[in-house]
């Protein structure tokens, strides 16, 4: 499967400090990968790199496009990004108005806007919401609105920069089942995420340190290096941290990340 983003001896400093220093990192056409690590450990500038809202030194391609002033429109047409702070990514009156505003700036005539809009409200059962600010939806709403916003022009890369952690869980399933949809039909998926559990679903999830790749496997996998994550300040989900001790004892021969499944598995 060939490389949709590739990144070679990047190197980046603020403030005299180099956040990453000859950084590498892959991603496949059609992976989800999931990045987690502390606080300051390069997460978020990662992804500001990447849609080149920050300067760099080293290579970067997306797309088959080299990351430079030049290609930066044609490769942010290809990728959607959420944002942490959820507010700052609505500037118009309405919904409708900052889904027209996109579209019309990636060219699309009067009609595909609106049937662009109609599909995409549908699918994510937010055509009741378009005609509303921003400010007036709950958490679980602006989610909705802000990763139909980012799908809208249908990219191939979604970047999601730890989107979820506002949102209870009934709208968290919901979004992560048209998640796991999208990612079914080829899109590549790039998950910014402070609970591990929200990893489940990808194929890959690396811990960045001091911007340093320190695991990189399957979420499984990387969650039985428990002790390494401890030290970083990265707690496992409560379903692996309980499946390792039972490993200990033979009762579990892996990572059980469903308890309901994990209590079944302890009473056959």
């Amino acid at each position: 499967m060939e490389d949709i983003i590739k990144i070679d001896k990047l190197s980046f400093r603020y403030n005299d400090k180099f956040i990453f220093d000859k950084f590498s990192l892959t991603v496949k056409k059609g992976e989800w990968l999931s990045i987690s690590g502390s606080n300051g450990s390069g997460k978020s500038t990662l992804i500001k790199l990447i849609t080149g809202i920050l300067p760099s030194n080293g290579e970067i391609n997306v797309c088959n496009f080299e990351l430079n002033k030049k290609n930066l429109f044609s490769i942010r047409k290809e990728i959607g990004v959420v944002i942490d702070n959820l507010d700052n990514m609505f500037l118009c009156e309405t919904i409708k108005d900052d889904f027209i505003f996109v579209l019309e700036n990636l060219c699309y005539s009067k009609r595909n806007i609106t049937d662009t809009i109609n599909n995409i409200s549908r699918e994510f059962n937010i055509t009741h919401l378009l005609n509303k600010s921003f400010n007036e939806l709950s958490g679980g709403e602006k989610c909705k609105v802000s990763l139909a916003l980012s799908l809208i022009h249908n990219p191939k890369i979604l970047i999601l920069d730890e989107s979820l952690s506002m949102i209870d869980e009934s709208e968290k399933k919901f979004i992560l089942k048209k998640l796991v949809e999208k990612h079914k039909r080829g899109l590549t998926i790039i998950s910014i995420v402070h609970d591990l559990s929200e990893s489940y679903n990808s194929d890959r999830l690396i811990i960045l340190n001091d911007g340093e790749i320190i695991l990189d496997g399957t979420p499984l996998k990387v969650m039985e290096y428990d002790k390494v994550l401890n030290r970083l300040g990265i707690n496992i989900p409560f379903e692996a941290e309980l499946s390792l001790k039972l490993k200990l004892y033979g009762l579990v021969d892996e990572i059980i990340p469903d308890v309901g499944r994990l209590v079944d598995t302890l009473w056959k």
